[in-house]
């Protein structure tokens, strides 16, 4: 073989391990843009979820100051409309946290944790670093 041959050989073994770490570097990239678009989606939930339980403190207050007035002898009908109003409002705001919490909950990896002592694995292990154990995947 001469010693062309070889060169090009060489130059095409190498433009073929350039061509794999290109697909590997894309796959990265592309693993990097999902974590980062699943971290902006779960960031904004927990902003709406903020939202709510600021808007959940406002009709605690009212309910109770609400609740207060009827105690005071104040006893209205308008009131009692009100009261239930923010009641089933605040009611709403709970349901809708909960189902908020539950899709932040589901975008989150589950955490590996040993079958064995039950401590929280780290990523990539073969074995648990606490008791020992070989992780089973």
């Amino acid at each position: 073989m001469g010693f062309i041959q070889k060169m090009a050989e060489s130059a095409k073994h190498l433009g073929n391990q350039a061509k794999d770490l290109s697909g590997i570097a894309g796959d990265k990239a592309r693993d990097i843009s999902k974590k980062s678009s699943e971290l902006f989606e779960v960031t904004k939930l927990k902003y709406e979820i903020k939202k709510m339980e600021r808007e959940m403190e406002n009709n605690l207050a009212g309910i109770g100051a609400l609740y207060y007035q009827q105690q005071s002898g104040m006893d209205d009908v308008s009131l009692g409309e009100e009261l239930s109003r923010l009641l089933s409002d605040t009611r709403e705001l709970e349901k809708q946290m909960k189902e908020l919490e539950k899709q932040i909950e589901d975008m989150q990896p589950e955490v590996p944790v040993c079958s064995d002592c039950g401590k929280v694995l780290p990523a990539g292990g073969k074995f648990c670093s606490f008791c020992g154990k070989q992780v089973v995947e």
